[in-house]
C-alpha cells in the first residue's frame, strides 16, 4: 500500500532484452518532485486550511545527549529529566509561546521540551513566521509551500529547529509488499518465534507494563484483531489495544498496514498493550504521533512500517516543501525517545537499493527514518521455499535477503518488462532496502565491524541516463563508501515466504519489511517484561556483540544469494548492506542484554 496524492510524476525506463520501451509513472505511485514553477501572480489558497503546524525545537548539550544514548544501558530519564537536561527551558518554551499568543496562535508544549504544535488561522500562521505561502506546480498540479523559510521575529528563532505541517506536500510512504489473498492461515507469527529463538521468552503477567507503540496512518476494525488473535491462541480482548488518534487530521478510516503491525505484534507479546498512534500519513503527521509517543512514554517499544527515500526528501527540501533541517528534527526526537530507553524499530523500504524507484529516482538510496543512526533499521529475508513462477519452479535453498533479482530469467521470459509500471515496478523493483545513508555519516559503533563502509554489488541497471536500463549481463563489483550503513538487522518478510494476515475479514499473505518491524518491536517487549527494565536504542550493543565469540548472529554472507537487487553479501564479513548483521537468535540476544 502506498500514501496517494495528486500529484503526477513522470519516470521513463528502457529494459536492454532485445527490445526497448517507456511508460510513464502511475500516479498513484510513489511522487517526487522534478520540475516546480512558482506562479507569482496565482491566488495562494488551497482548499484545505493549514490551521495546525509543528515548532520543532533544538536540543541542548546534543553531544551529551549524543553520548548518554549511546553508553547508556539500563538507566533511563523521565520526560522531565529529559526536559531539564537536553530539552529547551521552561522559560525558552514559555516565551516561544508567549510570541505565538501575539499573533492568536494557541500553542500545546509536548513533554521533553522539544516540541510544540500551534493552532491558528492561515494568515495569522503567515504573519507570525513571516512568509507568505504560495502555489507551486508540480508535474502539472498545484502544490502549496512557504516562499521561505519561515522564522520567527527576535531571538527566540535562534532555539528552532524547523517547522512542519505549513506545505500539503510531505508525504511518506508504506512498507507493506503486494498482499495476495489466502483460504486459511498458512505462516503465523508462531514460525517467527520458532525460527529464530524466541520460544524461551515468554511474556509473565507484567507484560502490560511494557506496552508496544505502532505508528501508522489509519485505523482497524477491531474483529479483524481479535479473530486472528484467538486464532493463533493468544489473548484476544481488543482491551490492550489503546488508540490515539490525531483529531485535527484527516484521517483514511482503516488501514492493512495498521492492522498487520498490530495483529503481528500483539501475538509475539500476547500480554503487552499495544498503543497504536495515528495520524495523517505525511511526515508532519509521523513527526507528531513520535511526539506523542515519546512524550507520553507509555511504550518500550516503537515500530514505525513507513518512511520516505533520503533522495526524494532532499528534493522536498531543496524545493521548500519541508525544512532542511529535516534530517536533525528526526534525529532529536530519536534521541529523546532512546534518552527515555524506548527502542525504535523503523522498516527500510521494499525496492531494494532503489528505494526512490516508484518516485523517478533512479539513484541508489535508502529510506528514512530508518537512515538515523538512533533506530534499528530492519529488513527482510526470504526463507527456504519451492514455489512455481508461470510453471518455472524455483527454489529458495538457503534463508538470503529478499529481493526479486533471481526470478529476472522468468520476469524476462513471461516479457514482464511489457507489462505496465505498476506490475514492472513491484516484480522487478521488489526487495529488503539497504545501502549507505547521505543524511548521517557511519556511527561510531557501526566502525569496528567487517564488512561497514565496503560492499560488494551485482549491477542489474544502467541508470546513467535516467531511464532504468536492464544489462543483458549483469556484472559483479566491489568498493567502499561512507554513511551510516542500513539495515542493522533483518527476518522473514518476502511475500512468498511472509505471514497470513486478517483484513476486512478476509485471509492474504502479506510481507515487505514492514511486517518485521513490529515483530522485532515485540520482541524488545519481551525483553523488557522479562528483565523488567527498558533497553534503549539496541544498536551499540549489537554491533559490539557481532564482535563477540558469543555472537548471537547468522550471518548471510554469500555474494551469489544474498542481495538487495544491488549490494549483496560479503564473504566471510560480518555485515553486508543486504542483510546487516543477519538474523539474530533472540534468546541468545537476551542473554548478552539483559
Amino acid at each position: 500500500m502506498k500514501f496517494r496524492k495528486t500529484i503526477i510524476t513522470t519516470l521513463s525506463a528502457s529494459v536492454i532484452l532485445g527490445t526497448a520501451f517507456s511508460y510513464n509513472t502511475d500516479a498513484l505511485a510513489k511522487k517526487t518532485v522534478h520540475k516546480v514553477k512558482i506562479h507569482k501572480k496565482a491566488k495562494a489558497k488551497s482548499k484545505a486550511t493549514i490551521s495546525n503546524f509543528a515548532i520543532i525545537l533544538k536540543t541542548r548539550n546534543n553531544h551529551k545527549l549524543e553520548n548518554y544514548v549511546l553508553t547508556n544501558r539500563k538507566k533511563f530519564l523521565s520526560t522531565k529529566q529529559f526536559a531539564n537536561r537536553y530539552g529547551q527551558t521552561n522559560k525558552t518554551v514559555a516565551a516561544i509561546q508567549k510570541y505565538f499568543k501575539k499573533y492568536h496562535i494557541k500553542t500545546t508544549k509536548y513533554a521533553g521540551n522539544l516540541v510544540l504544535r500551534g493552532y491558528g488561522s492561515k494568515a495569522n500562521i503567515q504573519k507570525a513566521l513571516k512568509y507568505k505561502q504560495v502555489k507551486v506546480k508540480v508535474n502539472g498540479k498545484y502544490a502549496y509551500r512557504p516562499n521561505h523559510e519561515p522564522k520567527m521575529r527576535g531571538k527566540l528563532q535562534s532555539h528552532v529547529n524547523g517547522y512542519l505541517g505549513l506545505s500539503n506536500y510531505d508525504h511518506v510512504n508504506s512498507n507493506a509488499a503486494k498482499k495476495t489473498k489466502s483460504r486459511s492461515m498458512k505462516r503465523s507469527p508462531k514460525d517467527f518465534i520458532n525460527r529464530y529463538g524466541v520460544t524461551s521468552l515468554k511474556q509473565s503477567n507484567r507484560g502490560n507494563k511494557h506496552g508496544i507503540g505502532i505508528i501508522s496512518f489509519g485505523g482497524f476494525k477491531n474483529s479483524d484483531v481479535t479473530r486472528f488473535w484467538k486464532k493463533v491462541g493468544v489473548p484476544s480482548s481488543i482491551k490492550r489495544v489503546h488508540v490515539y488518534k490525531d483529531a485535527y487530521a484527516s484521517i483514511k478510516p482503516q488501514s492493512d498496514e495498521t492492522t498487520m503491525d498490530i495483529q503481528q505484534a500483539g501475538s509475539i507479546a500476547p500480554k503487552s498493550n499495544i498503543n497504536v498512534y495515528v495520524s495523517q500519513p505525511t511526515i508532519s503527521g509521523m513527526v507528531e504521533s513520535f511526539a506523542r509517543a515519546i512524550s507520553a512514554n507509555k511504550s518500550d517499544s516503537l515500530s514505525l512500517s513507513w518512511g520516505i527515500s533520503e533522495a526524494e526528501l532532499q528534493q522536498m527540501m531543496n524545493h521548500g516543501f519541508i525544512p532542511k533541517s529535516y534530517n536533525s528534527i528526526m534525529n532529536s526526537l530519536l534521541l529523546q525517545g532512546a534518552a527515555q530507553g524506548i527502542s525504535i524499530f523503523n522498516s527500510t523500504g521494499d525496492n531494494g537499493a532503489y528505494d526512490g524507484i516508484e518516485g523517478g529516482v533512479t539513484s541508489l538510496t535508502v529510506e528514512s527514518p530508518a537512515s538515523s543512526p538512533f533506530i534499528t533499521a530492519v529488513g527482510a529475508t526470504s526463507v527456504p521455499i519451492s514455489y512455481s513462477v508461470n510453471g518455472h519452479k524455483v527454489k529458495i535453498n538457503n534463508e538470503r535477503a529478499w529481493s526479486n533479482d533471481f526470478l529476472y530469467p522468468y520476469f524476462n521470459k513471461l516479457k514482464l518488462y511489457n507489462s505496465d509500471q505498476n506490475s514492472f515496478l513491484s516484480t522487478y523493483f521488489a526487495g529488503t532496502g539497504g545501502g549507505f545513508s547521505k543524511f548521517n555519516p557511519t556511527p561510531a559503533y557501526q566502525r569496528n565491524v567487517s564488512g561497514v563502509d565496503s560492499f560488494n554489488a551485482v549491477q542489474y541497471w544502467n541508470m546513467d541516463s535516467g531511464y532504468a536500463k536492464q544489462y543483458a549481463k549483469p556484472s559483479k563489483l566491489s568498493g567502499t563508501a561512507t554513511g551510516r550503513n542500513l539495515p542493522d538487522i533483518v527476518a522473514n518478510g518476502d511475500p512468498q515466504t511472509g505471514y497470513t494476515v486478517l483484513y476486512n475479514n478476509q485471509w492474504f499473505t502479506d510481507g515487505g519489511t514492514s511486517i518485521v518491524a513490529p515483530q522485532i518491536a515485540a520482541i524488545n517487549a519481551l525483553f523488557a517484561t522479562k528483565a523488567n527494565h527498558r533497553f534503549g536504542l539496541w544498536n551499540p550493543r549489537l554491533y559490539a556483540f557481532a564482535n563477540s565469540s558469543k555472537s548471537p548472529f547468522n550471518t548471510l554472507d554469500s555474494d551469489k544469494e544474498n542481495s538487495n537487487l544491488y549490494y549483496t553479501g560479503q564473504p566471510g564479513k560480518k555485515y553486508n548492506q543486504a542483510t546487516g548483521l543477519g538474523t539474530v537468535k533472540y534468546n541468545k540476544l537476551y542473554q548478552l542484554m539483559k
